[in-house]
This record gives C-alpha cells, structure tokens and sequence, in this order.
C-alpha cells in the first residue's frame, strides 16, 4: 500500500511538472506574439492584457462552467487583480519603461522571492536537488539576458524600469503562491477561469477593447490575438494551476524559467533574432533545471498541499 501511494505520488509530481513546463511553452510562444502585436500592428499593451484575460476567462467560464466561488470571492478578487492583472501590466510596463531584456531579467526575481518564502517558513525543504534546480534556473535565465551582445551594459535600467520589473516580480510570486491555495479550495478550472475573469473588469475599463486601432493586415492581427488569448492564457494559465496540484510553488516558479528560453529560441526561429552562445547555454540550464527537479524527487515531508502555501 505505501508503495503504490510513493508511486501515485511519483506520477503525479512528474505530470505537475509537465504541466507547469507546457505551461511555460506557451507562455514563450505567446511572448513571441504579443512582441509581434505591439512592434508591427500598433496594439497597445494594456489593451491586449485587457483583452487576454476578459476572453479567456469568458472562454474557461464556459468550458468549466464552475459554481460562483462565493465566500471565497474576496481571496479570488486579489488573486485576480494581483496575481494576475498586476503580474501583466507591470510586465509591460517595464518593457514600455526599459526594454524586454531587463523586464525579464527583473521579473525572474520571482524565482527567489518564492523559493525563499516558502523554505522561511518551512513549507518546502532546501534539498540538494531542488538547490541545483534553483541555481541552474536562475544562472540560465542571467544568461539568457546578459549573454546577448554588450552584456550588463545593454540593459536599459531606468528608475521606473527597475520599479515596475521588480513589481513584476512579486506579484508574480504571489500568483505562484496564491494560486496554490486557492486551487485546493475550489479546484484548478474554478481558479482560472474566476480569477481571469474578475482580474479583466479593471482593465477593460481602463482599455475598452473598442479603442484599439490595429495597422496591417486584419486576419494576421486576430491570428495572433487568438493565440494569446486562447493558448497563452486561457491554456496556459489552466495548466499552470493544475500543476499546482502536484508541485510546489517554489517548483513551479523554477519550471517557469523555460518561458524566457522558448521566447528567444522562438525569436531566433521566426523573428530573426540572433542568439549568442552564452544565450544557447543559458536555455539549456533552464531545462537542465527541470531535469534536475525530476530526478530529484520531492521529500517525504514536502507536500503540495500544506497548510499556509
């Protein structure tokens, strides 16, 4: 009995951990198109957030069709507006205030402050293995953003750059950590689809979707609208809170770093964009990380669900 519960528990840890990685895949490859939006179609960023996250939480209210959340309302209206809503706008605000490159590389913080969260207050034990995970996530996605040419230097980091990235960060934390609670109460579909849908009203009242004055060519726009809507969001976030079920937050912000590493393999693929060598090395610790977190296993008193996560 007790090893066939080792072996449900192996399963499903592996699953989580796949599911967090497709997650970040699409997250990447919607990066790639949003990136497309704003710098050849005239697409404003808060526009497209507003947009991501009202259609893709009317699409997962639809397929889920969950119960309205009820008491847990409150803690969905600051997952949504925080963890969700926040997470995007201070992305792009970053982006708008420095450059894609140093958003990324600030936001990531969020691998730390989520790792350092829980192992303070016990919720997650420092294992060797996990240590490994962490250092190669982070060293890979340093070296994602500072192997390109000119390194440190060619990184744009104004004050309000630095304030909205590092913004980004936490509350990206906070959507790691905060999704995992809340994913036990009330259930992954229930999670994503409430917490999109109540984080889109601020924002289409300060983008109505009606503002938006594309250039180019129409079918091309809503193309790559669909795609992050529909597989970068909607998706994407459903996959990332299922994970949740079997892996730790702290696994989950790891796992993540793929993102970063499938946006510039992608940029390189179709945009054109030129990597260096560092940068290739970079993306292969980001996966080397999600390997490591794999044959590591997770200890016998780290669980996904204990109390406070």
């Amino acid at each position: 009995m007790l090893q066939d519960t080792r072996r449900r528990r192996a399963i499903g840890r592996t699953a989580g951990l796949i599911l967090a990685a497709t997650a970040a895949v699409l997250w990447g490859v919607g990066g790639v198109a949003a990136q497309e939006l704003f710098h050849r179609h005239g697409i404003d960023p808060r526009w497209l957030v507003a947009v991501r996250m009202a259609g893709a939480g009317l699409l997962l209210l639809a397929v889920f069709r969950p119960a309205w959340p009820g008491r847990h309302i409150g803690r969905l209206l600051v997952l949504g507006l925080v963890g969700m809503a926040a997470t995007q706008y201070t992305w792009f605000a970053a982006i708008e205030h420095s450059d894609v490159a140093t958003a990324t590389f600030l936001q990531y913080n969020a691998i730390a402050i989520t790792a350092g969260w829980q192992m303070l207050r016990g919720e997650v034990r420092p294992s060797p293995g996990r240590l490994a995970a962490l250092a190669a996530a982070g060293v890979g996605v340093a070296l994602l953003i500072l192997g390109r040419r000119g390194g440190l230097a060619a990184l744009r980091i104004g004050p309000l750059g630095v304030v909205f990235g590092l913004a980004s960060a936490v509350a990206f934390a906070y959507y790691m950590l905060a999704s995992a609670r809340m994913v036990r109460v009330i259930g992954s579909g229930a999670t994503t689809a409430w917490g999109l849908s109540i984080a889109s009203v601020p924002m289409l009242i300060w983008a109505p979707p009606w503002r938006a004055h594309p250039v180019g060519d129409a079918v091309t726009v809503t193309a790559l609208t669909a795609i992050v809507v529909v597989l970068s969001t909607a998706l994407a976030f459903s996959l990332s809170v299922t994970g949740l079920r079997h892996i730790t937050a702290t696994e989950s912000a790891i796992v993540s770093t793929i993102e970063p590493a499938v946006a510039g393999l992608a940029g390189a693929l179709f945009l054109g964009v030129r990597l260096l060598p560092l940068q290739y090395l970079g993306a292969a610790l980001t996966l080397a990380a999600v390997l490591l977190l794999t044959a590591a296993g997770r200890p016998p008193d780290d669980r996904p669900g204990a109390p406070g996560r």
